[in-house]
């Protein structure tokens, strides 16, 4: 009856850790395929009336938890045509598209290759150079804060993309999916 290391709700943290298992490498010893059904499953059932999913399980649909709870469905086997997907495709367009998700979700989307890195807000790693006892030191955060900041602003300075972006047929279909604009190229990330 014990579930290791839950933290339940949060619709942020389960579909960051997909992600980064698909970026490297999905492997079944990482996630089993009876984890990553379970976990589908535990998506599905938190999807909104209105086809999205808030940040959390008890919030309305936001932009971040749809384009990250989308994601990880996608990433874990789901289908564009199912009824969750299109019903999830609906919310996110109806919002503008992926463009309009919250700066989390666009870091996601950009380590899979999904959003450009120019399309997401500065992480300055500088911080970290700043002596202890400045007040604006990035060690001074809330300790959740600080050890999510850190290998952020890592990702983003060296702007880590997944290895197989451009060849992954997957990726080449989620650039369809999340937007409005039908061809990915063309959109300008400068600004949004």
């Amino acid at each position: 009856g014990h579930w290791a290391g839950d933290y339940g709700g949060p619709h942020f943290l389960l579909p960051g850790l997909i992600v980064v298992w698909y970026i490297t490498g999905a492997s079944d010893d990482f996630l089993s395929p009876d984890q990553r059904s379970a976990m589908a499953h535990y998506l599905r059932v938190h999807q909104q009336l209105d086809g999205g999913w808030g940040m959390h399980i008890e919030s309305p649909s936001t932009m971040f938890g749809s384009c990250m709870c989308y994601l990880a469905l996608r990433l874990l086997g789901a289908k564009a045509e199912e009824e969750a997907m299109v019903k999830g495709r609906e919310f996110i367009h109806s919002h503008g598209g992926g463009v309009y998700t919250g700066s989390w979700a666009k870091f996601y989307m950009c380590l899979l290759g999904v959003m450009e890195w120019s399309g997401h807000q500065v992480i300055p790693a500088e911080m970290w150079l700043l002596t202890n006892w400045f007040p604006f030191h990035p060690g001074r955060l809330w300790c959740h804060c600080r050890m999510v900041y850190l290998p952020m602003c890592y990702l983003y300075g060296v702007k880590y993309v997944y290895q197989h972006a451009e060849t992954d047929p997957l990726i080449a279909a989620l650039r369809t999916e999340l937007y409005l604009e039908k061809d990915y190229k063309s959109i300008v990330f400068e600004g949004t």
